[in-house]
């Protein structure tokens, strides 16, 4: 005997064998795969979310564990924060739009897991906003402008130990730049860092570059059309012994200082560099310095090599330089370079885990790359063409969303489906669906695995007129109930 496929879903369907379905299999007229691969993700469940595709190239054991961290602010789809798991699939996603979101990250405050980011508009590579911390549920708990009126900068938002914040600010002035081949009454932007008190935001400690950084050493040209950007700071790290560490891009430096007075304690790299740079240890236009290492001075960076019009190295790379504060030299501990080659002129990050794994966001080039101690790719993954990424993270995190479950019901080719999702939930490991002739009287109907953030379902067809969904756990624990729709 032999069915056709409605007949052979219907009959399935109410014998509660088949529990789920990839939609792009169900629909028989949607013709054959596309050679173009997604680059926007559609969900019926949640049309307002269009977070880009990400597609995951390698994938391999040692992956280190946690969810990855995004937050795209070019090519297709939405801005905004973007949490992934290792497939590929959202687990949260937020649309910022019309601005962009930078610095998406999970941290600690008040001894409570909270998801931060800076959110705002952008205008020749600095940033205008303001700082958002949410708790476990999704609720915003803090919006924090930098101190002192400064206008908040998308570079860095850190939230420390000790419950404060580490944020990059501005400033214009007007400066004598025929030095540098410009005027009299040039207009110059300094860099701004500050630690500033969570959630009042009073300044605590604030450090100008003006004030301790000639412009001199920058690496940048003086034009006629735009202020002379000469530092650029792009990250902050509070060292072991309290003082700070800068990275300015456009001095293509990594400073150190004094916490007290803001002194400049040493420059590795740049026109000043204190430390004699090694062999390949050098490093242009970088991003995302940060300290590591116990009985060694480790500090990892993202070396772009490139500017856009001032390119001074043929790929971008991942770097872990050690230094010898005795000697005062600078050696290659470590250093990653994706296959094929890529050149970020701007943006990039390099993050280091306890396992020795290291994650490397390639800025404007739309990967990131997980690499081993020894250097072998574990993981590989991008964004759709002209995709951008400031960071990639990969952090741990649990989501327990304030809102409801989503639950919508569509009617295909005579197959009733629905649809569930529950975006920023991290727990979901099945769902139920209860089903009834009442809303007031469903009962347990089906059980599916959760298929990415969202499952499709196909409703029993045993004359039921109303459903929801439950969320379970791993151990089959109710977390969360839709609402009840019409089927």
């Amino acid at each position: 005997m032999s069915f056709n496929r409605r007949e052979l879903l219907r009959r399935a369907a109410a014998s509660g064998l088949v529990l789920a379905l990839d939609p792009a299999h169900l629909v028989e007229t949607a013709g054959a795969a596309s050679e173009e691969p997604a680059k926007v993700h559609d969900f019926v469940s949640r049309p307002d979310l269009r977070p880009p595709v990400v597609s995951v190239t390698t994938r391999k054991p040692g992956v280190t564990d946690g969810h990855l961290f995004l937050a795209p602010s070019s090519g297709p789809g939405q801005r905004g924060a973007l949490m992934i798991d290792n497939s590929g699939e959202p687990i949260w996603f937020r649309n910022s739009r019309p601005v962009v979101a930078m610095n998406f990250r999970a941290a600690v405050y008040r001894g409570k897991p909270v998801l931060s980011w800076w959110e705002g508009k952008t205008e020749q590579g600095l940033g205008d906003g303001t700082h958002i911390v949410l708790d476990d549920t999704y609720r915003e708990i803090a919006r924090i402008p930098a101190g002192g009126g400064r206008p908040s900068d998308l570079h860095e938002f850190i939230i420390t130990e000790r419950g404060t914040a580490l944020v990059t600010a501005w400033e214009r002035v007007t400066m004598d730049l025929t030095s540098l081949g410009g005027e009299p009454d040039g207009v110059v932007v300094g860099g701004i860092v500050q630690e500033i008190e969570l959630p009042s935001g009073r300044v605590l400690f604030s450090w100008h570059s003006l004030d301790h950084v000639d412009i001199s050493e920058s690496y940048v040209g003086v034009s006629d059309r735009a202020p002379f950007d000469y530092f650029h700071v792009n990250s902050i790290e509070l060292d072991r012994d309290g003082n700070y560490l800068i990275s300015a891009r456009h001095t293509w430096t990594i400073y150190k200082i004094d916490r007290d007075t803001g002194k400049v304690l040493w420059r590795l790299g740049g026109k000043k560099s204190d430390f004699q740079m090694g062999p390949d240890s050098g490093f242009a236009w970088q991003h995302d310095a940060r300290r590591h290492g116990g009985g060694e001075y480790l500090i990892s960076v993202f070396d772009d090599g490139d500017a856009g019009s001032h390119q001074s190295q043929p790929y971008s790379k991942g770097l872990i330089l050690a230094l010898d504060l005795k000697r005062m030299q600078a050696t290659v501990h470590r250093k990653y370079v994706h296959e094929p080659h890529l050149l970020a002129h701007a943006l990039g990050s390099v993050q280091v885990f306890p396992n020795s794994n290291v994650l490397v966001g390639w800025g404007t080039s739309p990967y990131m790359t997980e690499y081993t101690a020894h250097g072998d790719v574990v993981f590989d993954a991008h964004l759709p063409h002209g995709g951008e990424n400031y960071r990639a993270l990969r952090l741990p995190w649990v989501g327990r969303p304030a809102e409801p479950p989503t639950l919508v019901y569509q009617l295909r080719q005579g197959v009733r489906l629905v649809f569930a999702s529950w975006n920023g939930a991290t727990e979901v490991a099945h769902w139920r669906l209860d089903t009834g002739l009442r809303a007031a009287a469903l009962t347990p109907a089906l059980h599916v695995p959760r298929s990415g953030f969202e499952t499709q379902i196909v409703v029993p067809d045993n004359g039921v007129k109303y459903a929801a969904a439950v969320a379970l756990d791993r151990h089959g624990k109710p977390l969360g109930t839709s609402r009840v729709i019409r089927v």
